[in-house]
């Protein structure tokens, strides 16, 4: 490990309790806890945010607006909360329009976080809007090690025409391409030096959630994150098997939801730990192409229910390759009570937990990366 260096980290997440965890959080942390000072960096966030994300904007402004603060030993979280900020939409008239805002947007940084870049030994930049600030990040410092730690296919996020571009020029320039899926590698733009690194389980949290939040009794499915979520497909299970309540946690549900779904929104992962493990079906409702299947080999979720040995119903689009997956249809017709009763006489079997990777394998295995 980087033991007593720096490292800056630009992301899209929030590092907040009771908010959403990513890989980027469990790496952050075990880096922090090897000895690294860790500056992990919200972008992609403004004053607008208050429309769609309100309780995560003032959270962000109440504890980390426009500075650092401690979250845990050498582990500091801050975030850049400017009026206004560059977005993505799924509508090319409004990409086009914002195209000049990006340009814009990614030319600055505060100087809470310009200081802590030039003083930086590694840069790391997810995937999604921090990539906009690449070419300022170079700029400011010429000699760090950049890392891109790329979880998603930007098309397949929604990301927009500009960022796109942004990482089509610029990904040569990174010392290290770090994916969790070697598919998703494989679809990048040329020139990077890609690195495969699997995603990784906190297994003790979810050890240690040994109390069920669900009755005595009752029968239960759960889905977490709302990326390329498949309303439809969720509508369906839950109007065929009257008897299962379905828990959606980080997902919005459009128009009102049937009286056995319940929607949690973004919980803490302590939280959601409890309610994965004692869960009878794991969700993976995925409206998904061919160019996404990627999402199989990236997904937490999965790894999440494999851990804690859930059987997942998810598309046949998605290849399978734990034991535990249960596939259906997209596009055509499905005996949701079938598949439903199929998952619930469905063995938990320790099986499904081989392979899976800890948090500070791959915090490890991801800075070996840089310096391949």
């Amino acid at each position: 490990m980087l033991d007593g260096r720096r490292i800056v980290i630009l992301s899209s997440h929030v590092f907040l309790d009771g908010f959403r965890k990513a890989s980027i959080h469990f790496v952050a942390r075990r880096w922090a806890s090897a000895g690294s000072e860790v500056f992990f960096t919200t972008v992609g966030h403004s004053w607008m945010s208050r429309f769609k994300q309100k309780q995560r904007l003032e959270a962000l402004r109440c504890a980390q607006d426009n500075r650092y603060a401690e979250v845990e030993p050498r582990l500091f979280a801050g975030a850049y909360l400017p009026p206004l900020h560059a977005f993505s939409t799924g509508r090319p008239l409004v990409n086009a329009l914002v195209k000049p805002l990006f340009a814009l947007y990614g030319r600055h940084l505060p100087e809470f976080v310009r200081q802590k870049i030039v003083g930086a030994d590694l840069v790391v930049i997810e995937s999604g809007t921090p990539v906009v600030f690449l070419d300022l990040v170079r700029r400011l410092n010429p000699q760090a090690k950049l890392l891109y730690f790329c979880r998603d296919l930007l098309r397949s996020v929604g990301a927009a025409p500009y960022l796109r571009s942004v990482e089509e020029r610029g990904i040569g320039f990174f010392d290290s391409v770090c994916v969790p899926s070697r598919r998703l590698g494989e679809m990048l733009p040329p020139g990077g030096k890609v690195h495969f690194v699997p995603q990784g389980i906190e297994g003790e949290v979810f050890d240690r959630a040994a109390a069920s939040p669900y009755p005595v009794g009752s029968r239960n499915a759960i889905a977490v994150g709302d990326m390329l979520f498949d309303q439809r497909s969720i509508a369906g299970m839950a109007a065929a098997a009257p008897d299962v309540t379905f828990h959606l946690f980080g997902i919005r549900w459009v128009g009102d939801a049937p009286g056995n779904i319940r929607v949690h929104g973004e919980q803490s992962f302590e939280t959601l730990a409890g309610y994965i493990r004692h869960a009878d079906i794991g969700l993976a409702p995925y409206r998904v192409k061919s160019s996404e299947v990627y999402l199989a080999e990236s997904s937490l979720k999965l790894l999440q229910y494999a851990y804690c040995r859930l059987p997942v119903l998810l598309p046949d689009i998605i290849p399978v390759s734990r034991g535990n997956e249960i596939t259906y249809s997209l596009d055509g017709e499905n005996d949701w009570r079938a598949i439903i009763d199929a998952a619930l006489a469905w063995p938990h079997s320790d099986s499904y937990r081989r392979g899976i990777l800890t948090w500070d394998d791959v915090a490890r295995q991801t800075l070996a990366t840089v310096h391949a």
